[in-house]
């Protein structure tokens, strides 16, 4: 009787760290992405709000918390999903970009480390291309 009981009290202690440690995890990635949108405001991306069901769709189907490249009537912007943490998109033109990649160099240059999606210097031509058809039309 005393062996289950300990056993019982062991496994709950076992359960609990665990959930714990996943809690940590988990907030650990909101701050990723909150560091991450933080820097995309920064850099004067504009921020838009998925307010109907159909840009909402749209926008759950594409890569999310990455930055995408996106070319519509021959015009490059660049967007990041996040359909999670706030049911948006950021959108930033050519010098929006420009701007990401300065701060992220800075960032690179004070942190000596950068984690995710982000690099040193974002690669254009690395970036996941959206089609016309996959990304809600926000003007």
């Amino acid at each position: 009787m005393e062996k289950r009981k300990r056993r019982s009290i062991l496994t709950l202690m076992a359960l609990c760290t665990a959930f714990y440690l996943l809690g940590c995890a988990m907030m650990g990635s909101k701050d990723k992405a909150f560091n991450e949108e933080k820097l995309l405001v920064s850099a004067d991306f504009t921020y838009k709000v998925a307010d109907t069901a159909a840009k909402l769709e749209k926008l759950n189907r594409l890569p999310q918390r990455k930055l995408l490249r996106h070319v519509r009537q021959g015009k490059e912007t660049f967007i990041y999903v996040d359909v999670a943490a706030c049911k948006c998109v950021y959108i930033g033109d050519e010098a929006a970009f420009q701007r990401l990649q300065h701060l992220e160099y800075e960032k690179k240059l004070t942190a000596k480390q950068v984690q995710g999606l982000w690099t040193a210097t974002i690669d254009r031509e690395g970036l996941e291309i959206v089609s016309d058809d996959d990304f809600p039309n926000f003007d």
